[in-house]
C-alpha cells in the first residue's frame, strides 16, 4: 500500500477523533448532572435568546462596517498604484493577522479608553468596543482580500474604458462591480464567521450580559456557573450557525485566497477623486496604526521594570512558547502528510478525492474550537482532571486550528512540485530523505516557513481554550493579560499586551525567515 495513503489516513483518523469524539460527548446530553429534556427548547430561555439574538447582532454590524469601508480602501489603493509608501501600508495591512486579539484590544483600550486619545468613556465596553476591534482586525483583511479582485481585471479593459471616455461611474458600473461581484459574497461570510467565532474581543469588552456571544456564554457556563448542559446547547447553536454560514458559503463560491504577498498594480487608466481616494488611504491606515501607537507609548511609560521581573510572566511566556511550537509543528506536519497524498491523488487522476482531502483539514472553518474544547470539557471532566492534560488539549486544538492556514500557504506549491517532479524522482528512483533534500525542501522551504510562522502566531496569540482549561501554573501570556484586566491592572496588562506582540513578531520573524531562508533566495 502507498505509504503516502497510510499517514494521511492516520492523519485523518486523528481528525476525526478530534472532532467528532467531543461532538458525541455534546450530544451524549443524558449523562451530564441536572439534565432535563425541556434544557434543549432553549427558546423558553430569555437568556439563550438575548446571547443568539446579540450573537448574530454583532457579526452583522461587524461585518457590514469591516467590508463596506474595504472596498473603498481596496478600490482607492487599485486605482492609486504610485502614492508614496503604497507597499509599507499594505504590510502595515497585513499585521494584524498576527497580532493577537488580545494585543489589539488593548490597543483599542489603549486609545478609546477613558484616558485614551479619543475617550469613548465606558461606552467603549459594549457593541461600540466589541465593533472597533472587529473593525480593527477585519478591515485590513478585508482590504487584502478584495485587492485581487480589481488586479484581476484585464488591461485592455481599463484601456478599452481610457479610449470610450469612460467617467468613474461608468467604469465602477461595467469593469469594477462585476469583478467585485464574484468575490464579495465569499469575503463578506468569512468576515461574518470570524465575528460571529470571536472570543477574546467579546470576553474583555462586552460588558456584561447585554454584551455576551455564544462562545463567552459558552466559557461562563462552564468556569464561572458550571451548568455543562446550559454549554452543550449553546455549543450546539453555535455548531449550527456555522454549518449554516458554512453550506451558503460553499453554495455562493469558493473563499477566496489570502493574498500573502503584494501584487503587480493594476493599470487603471486616469485616476479618478485622486485627493479622496488617498484620503481614505489615509484614514484606514491612521485607524490601524492607532491601537498599536497608543498602547507602544502607554506600555513604554507603565510600569515595564515591575512587570518583567514578575516571574509570572516569564512562566507564562514559557508555557506560550511551548504550545506555540508544538502547536506549530503538529500542524505543518498533519498539513504536509494531508497534502502530500492530495496531490498524488490529483496527479492519478483523482481530483474529488484530492479536494476531499484538503477540505478534511479545514474542518475548524465548520467547528469552531471552543466548541471542541467545550465538547472534551463535558466529556472528560467526569473521569480525569481536565486541568491537568491542558497541554495536550490547547496545542491539539490550536494544531487544528492552524491546519487551514498551512493547506492553504503549502498547498499550490506542494502540489505544483509534485507534478513538475514526481514521474523525474520515480525515475531516478529518488524518495524518503533524499527526495525531500534534494527536491522538496529547496522549493517548499518558503511556504513551509510562512505556515509554520502564521500557526504559531495564531497559536501564541489564543484566548479562547486556554482560558477553559488554563489554570495559574499552565497560564500563557494572553491568559495572564486576561486576568491582569480582571484585576483592573491596566498598566501592567498593557506592558504585557506589549511584550507578547513583541515575542509574536520575533517567533513569526525567526520562523519564516530561519525555515523560509532570504527572500531572494
Amino acid at each position: 500500500m502507498d505509504p503516502r495513503a497510510i499517514s494521511a489516513g492516520l492523519v485523518l483518523c486523528l481528525l476525526a477523533m478530534l472532532v467528532l469524539v467531543p461532538l458525541a460527548g455534546l450530544v451524549n446530553l443524558g449523562t451530564l448532572p441536572g439534565y432535563e429534556s425541556s434544557d434543549l427548547q432553549f427558546w423558553h430561555s430569555a437568556y439563550i435568546r438575548r446571547v443568539l439574538f446579540f450573537s448574530l447582532w454583532q457579526a452583522v454590524l461587524s461585518t457590514l462596517c469591516s467590508v463596506v469601508p474595504a472596498i473603498l480602501v481596496a478600490r482607492a489603493f487599485a486605482l492609486q498604484p504610485a502614492f508614496p509608501l503604497r507597499g509599507v501600508l499594505l504590510r502595515l495591512f497585513a499585521l494584524p493577522l498576527v497580532v493577537p486579539a488580545v494585543v489589539a484590544v488593548m490597543g483599542v483600550v489603549s486609545v478609546y479608553g477613558s484616558d485614551g486619545w479619543l475617550p469613548l468613556g465606558r461606552t467603549l465596553y459594549g457593541l461600540a468596543g466589541i465593533l472597533l476591534a472587529h473593525v480593527f482586525f477585519n478591515l485590513p483583511l478585508a482590504v487584502r482580500l478584495l485587492l485581487p479582485l480589481w488586479q484581476s481585471i484585464p488591461r485592455r479593459h481599463w484601456h478599452l474604458a481610457e479610449q470610450l471616455d469612460m467617467n468613474a461611474w461608468q467604469r465602477w458600473r461595467f469593469l469594477e462591480w462585476p469583478a467585485l461581484r464574484e468575490g464579495l459574497p465569499g469575503v463578506m461570510l468569512l468576515v461574518f464567521m470570524l465575528c460571529l467565532t470571536s472570543f477574546a474581543v467579546v470576553l474583555t469588552l462586552g460588558g456584561g450580559p447585554k454584551s455576551t456571544t455564544l462562545e463567552v456564554a459558552i466559557y461562563q457556563s462552564l468556569r464561572f456557573d458550571f451548568e455543562p448542559t446550559r454549554a452543550v446547547v449553546l455549543a450546539l447553536l453555535q455548531l449550527c450557525l456555522c454549518l449554516l454560514v458554512a453550506g451558503i458559503t460553499l453554495q455562493l463560491q469558493r473563499l477566496p485566497e489570502v493574498e500573502i504577498t503584494i501584487d503587480e498594480a493594476t493599470n487603471a487608466g486616469k485616476p479618478g477623486y485622486r485627493p479622496l481616494q488617498l484620503l481614505l488611504i489615509s484614514l484606514a491606515a491612521i485607524f490601524v496604526a492607532m491601537p498599536l501607537l497608543s498602547m507602544l507609548f502607554d506600555a513604554l511609560v507603565g510600569p515595564l521594570a515591575q512587570v518583567i521581573s514578575n516571574r509570572a510572566l516569564w512562566r507564562s511566556i514559557a508555557n506560550t512558547l511551548f504550545i506555540g511550537l508544538s502547536a506549530a509543528l503538529a500542524s505543518v506536519v498533519a498539513g504536509w502528510l494531508l497534502l502530500r497524498y492530495s496531490a498524488s491523488l490529483a496527479l492519478a487522476g483523482l481530483p474529488g478525492r484530492a479536494r476531499l482531502v484538503e477540505l478534511s483539514g479545514s474542518i475548524v472553518y465548520v467547528v469552531p474550537p471552543l466548541v471542541i474544547g467545550t465538547g472534551m470539557f463535558v466529556l472528560l471532566s467526569p473521569h480525569v482532571d481536565v486541568f491537568g492534560w491542558v497541554y495536550p488539549i490547547v496545542i491539539a486544538v490550536n494544531a487544528l486550528m492552524g491546519l487551514p492556514f498551512v493547506i492553504r500557504s503549502l498547498g499550490p506549491a506542494l502540489r505544483q512540485n509534485h507534478a513538475r517532479y514526481d514521474r523525474l524522482c520515480q525515475s531516478l528512483a529518488l524518495s524518503g530523505w533524499s527526495r525531500l533534500r534534494y527536491v522538496e525542501w529547496p522549493l517548499l522551504r518558503r511556504p513551509l516557513g510562512l505556515a509554520m510562522a502564521l500557526v504559531a502566531a495564531l497559536a501564541m496569540g489564543d484566548l479562547g481554550v486556554i482560558a477553559l482549561f488554563g489554570t495559574p501554573s499552565t497560564a500563557t501570556v494572553t491568559l495572564l493579560i486576561y486576568q491582569q484586566l480582571g484585576a483592573y491592572l491596566i498598566a501592567d496588562a498593557t506592558v504585557t499586551a506589549l511584550l507578547l506582540l513583541l515575542l509574536c513578531l520575533t517567533v513569526f520573524w525567526l520562523l519564516e525567515r530561519g525555515i523560509g531562508g532570504r527572500s531572494d533566495a
